[in-house]
């Protein structure tokens, strides 16, 4: 899926400006997993059983993140 030696945020359908006017690259670890699972869930048209099968977890993972981070 990259183009390189290193996954950008390109290569995963991310885009860095828009609605954060950070970049990944200076976010943290937890603010980028609630970005992708609010993605997630935005794609899937909120069905939560659909996003989580797209990021490759669990239906239980996939709900505790949404808990820890209050989505």
């Amino acid at each position: 899926m990259s183009t390189g030696s290193q996954i950008k945020s390109r290569d995963l359908g991310l885009s860095t400006g828009g609605g954060d006017a950070r970049g990944l690259e200076e976010m943290s670890l937890e603010e980028v997993e609630a970005y992708l699972i609010k993605k997630a869930l935005a794609r899937a048209g909120g069905n939560a059983r659909q996003a989580a099968e797209a990021l490759g977890l669990s239906r239980s993972a996939f709900y505790r993140r949404l808990q820890q981070y209050g989505l």
